[in-house]
């Protein structure tokens, strides 16, 4: 008879041989006898399950996950090593599922159209630039305007163009201004909790060449021309100072992506061009063409679960927490080998002839979208550019697109082994295995799932920004807005008066899609939970926004009192969002 190893080994040998269990082990062993609880639950409880999180060497406490980028607050108020094992285990299991259970935030930016935005997790904050114009920051819990600069179209002071491009890194907003130059603003951390969302200039970096696009990460802003140069600003002085001018090939796209010690350009056909970001000498170049390893997903269906009519119109109600949880928001796609079939890629060029646009780069892997709907993933790029054969790690995944969302470039993000991108109105997100390689399309371990960037097939535009952070993702998502007074804070930074009756309108909001499960079982659902109060009128008002969206095309924004010139500013405006690919 085989005799119980608590009694047989030494404690140190038994703790040893837990490291390599798994979480499921160790709830098996838990159940096995008192003596099992004990051992782990009331000697060893520390020693075990920290073994089983992920935190930096060395670490005795959780001060570190102040650091985290969630948006639900996931890690606040962990109580122990085993409470963080338990949430590092419940978070992944939901991202990896074929339908993850989800929650929704839509945020409503003022009365103008969300162009680029970043998320500050640290501060609480949303920054973000306007196709109107100004740049805005708002509350990351209440949706609350809490500061702006003005659009440089209602004033001769300091403001911000439209449609200016915004970078972000730790408090620091980087946009760019007419003439080629950038502006550097800084948060003002001196200022209390509830005054926070200030911002101060900190510089401006004017350029004697066309300008194309800009990149801040690691401290580091790298900026690229169309006319053969590049230039890497060091971030960790104030002001930023110009560490090394690069000569690149001429026509670069404008996409660039940093990590420690590269930057890689891209330039559209001839691929992704990479350099030392300290020597300016050329590391190598990335070829999507070479590769031999094709992968499609087809584009969904619209069954019920995932259609146009579940989708909610408008701003949620309440932002933190995220509300009403559901199955069905995802989309389960796919994965399958081999290109896409001939029947659905009639509109795509051949894979030499496809133009490359925005690229990434994270811990290795490297990522880039084209202009046909084809996706480049290289689990290693270093190794790719050794073996120098244009196939090592590589592949392309095929989507069905006929090229209209791609005029901005592409947009994608890359993070924790998953790649997301926009391909024909529709954002994706495909896992890869924990190599950072395709799965294998028959033993799919991690859920690929996409969803719609818009409430209504009417109001679809391509994202314009989209970030995979630590509990969610977030996009640009077009849908009906709701036009609200202009605040007094509005007011005094320069937006226009907008106090008449209120109106309902298409506009790019920021949304969050929340990975964040619920820690308790017995936990009410949420969708029993008391929401905020709200007034008659905003009763009314979130109402009228779900019967209109439930209608078959775009509502008419005369409310019957305006002027005729108004009237035309709005239709121009309606115009601008349903029939621009900017």
């Amino acid at each position: 008879m085989v005799g119980d190893p608590l009694t047989l080994l030494p404690p140190e040998i038994v703790l040893r041989i837990l490291d390599f269990t798994p979480v499921s082990g160790l709830a098996s062993l838990l159940a096995t006898s008192k003596a099992w609880y004990a051992f782990i639950e009331d000697r060893h409880q520390d020693a075990i399950y920290s073994a089983k999180t992920t935190h930096p060497e060395g670490a005795h406490d959780f001060d570190f996950l102040k650091n985290t980028n969630s948006f639900a607050k996931f890690f606040k108020d962990t109580s122990s090593w085993k409470d963080l094992c338990k949430r590092q285990t419940l978070l992944p299991r939901n991202w990896n599922r074929e339908c993850p259970q989800t929650k929704e935030s839509v945020v409503q930016v003022g009365n103008d159209p969300v162009w680029r935005f970043r998320p500050d997790f640290k501060r609480r904050i949303f920054v973000s630039t306007s196709q109107a114009g100004g740049l805005n920051v708002t509350s990351m819990d209440t949706g609350e305007l809490l500061w702006r600069l003005p659009s440089t179209l209602v004033t001769d002071a300091p403001g911000v163009r439209p449609y200016a491009h915004l970078e972000y890194e730790d408090g620091t907003a980087v946009f760019d201004r007419e003439g080629d130059a950038v502006e550097v603003w800084r948060h003002n951390d001196e200022k209390p909790w509830d005054q926070r969302g200030e911002f101060v200039s900190v510089a401006v970096l004017p350029h004697d060449c066309q300008t194309r696009g800009f990149q801040l990460s690691f401290k580091t802003l790298c900026v690229v021309s169309t006319q053969g140069e590049g230039f890497v600003y060091d971030f960790s002085v104030t002001p930023p100072r110009l560490s090394i001018h690069l000569e690149i090939e001429n026509d670069a796209v404008g996409h660039l992506d940093q990590d420690q010690e590269a930057v890689m350009y891209s330039m559209g056909t001839r691929g992704y061009h990479i350099y030392n970001k300290a020597s300016g000498k050329f590391i190598g170049a990335i070829q999507p063409r070479k590769c031999e390893a094709l992968y499609h997903l087809r584009h969904p269906s619209s069954p019920t679960a995932t259609s146009y009519s579940d989708a909610r119109h408008g701003p949620t109600q309440r932002i933190f927490p995220p509300l009403h949880p559901s199955n069905t928001r995802l989309k389960s796609i796919k994965l399958e080998s081999g290109p896409l079939p001939s029947s659905f890629n009639d509109e795509h060029a051949p894979l030499a002839e496809d133009e490359w646009g925005a690229g990434m780069l994270c811990e290795g892997i490297m990522a880039g979208v084209s202009r046909h709907g084809r996706v480049f993933i290289c689990s290693d790029w270093r190794k790719y550019l050794e073996a120098g054969d244009g196939k090592a790690g590589a592949s392309v995944v095929e989507c069905e697109s006929d090229g209209t969302s791609f005029d901005l470039g592409g947009w994608l993000s890359v993070k924790g082994h998953r790649v997301m991108f926009e391909i024909q109105d529709r954002v994706y997100v495909l896992a890869l295995d924990d190599e950072g390689r395709m799965q294998d399309p028959e033993s799919i371990t991690k859920g690929n799932y996409s969803l719609r960037t818009s409430s209504a097939p009417q109001l679809a535009v391509p994202v314009s920004f989209m970030g995979l952070y630590d509990d969610c993702i977030m996009h640009t998502y077009t849908t009906l807005g709701w036009r609200h007074q202009t605040s007094a804070l509005a007011a005094q930074h320069g937006a226009q008066q907008h106090d008449g009756p209120s109106r309902i309108f298409p506009t790019k909001a920021i949304r969050i899609i929340s990975f964040a499960p619920d820690l308790e079982d017995d936990e009410k659902p949420e969708l029993w939970q008391p929401e905020t109060e709200m007034s008659s009128s905003e009763r009314a008002g979130n109402g009228l926004l779900q019967l209109v969206g439930m209608l078959d095309g775009v509502p008419d924004s005369d409310d019957g009192d305006g002027d005729e010139e108004e009237e035309g500013e709005e239709d121009d405006f309606v115009d601008m969002m349903l029939g621009s690919s900017s």
